[in-house]
C-alpha cells in the first residue's frame, strides 16, 4: 500500500466514523423530539446539536486538507522571489 493509499483510506475511516456519529446523533435527536420539552430533554438536545456541528466541522478540516494535499499550490515562477 503507498503513502497516498493509506491517507485515502484513512480519511475514509474518519469519514465513515463521522457519518456514522451524525447518524445516530440524528435518530437519536428525532427520538428526544417526540418526547415532551423537560430541561433535560433540551439539554440533551443541544449536546446532541453539538456532536453534529463537531463531526461536520471535523468532515470539512479532513476534506480540506485532502483537498489542500490534491492540489498543491502552483509556483508563480519568480523562485526565491517574494512579493
Amino acid at each position: 500500500m503507498t503513502k497516498i493509499d493509506h491517507i485515502n483510506n484513512s480519511s475514509n475511516g474518519m469519514l465513515r466514523d463521522s457519518l456514522g456519529a451524525i447518524k445516530h446523533a440524528q435518530t437519536e435527536l428525532r427520538h428526544l423530539t417526540r418526547t415532551g420539552a423537560s430541561p433535560t430533554v433540551l439539554a440533551s438536545q443541544i449536546e446532541l446539536c453539538e456532536v453534529l456541528l463537531a463531526e461536520i466541522s471535523g468532515i470539512h478540516s479532513s476534506l480540506a486538507r485532502d483537498i489542500k494535499r490534491a492540489h498543491p499550490p502552483k509556483a508563480n515562477g519568480h523562485a526565491g522571489l517574494n512579493f
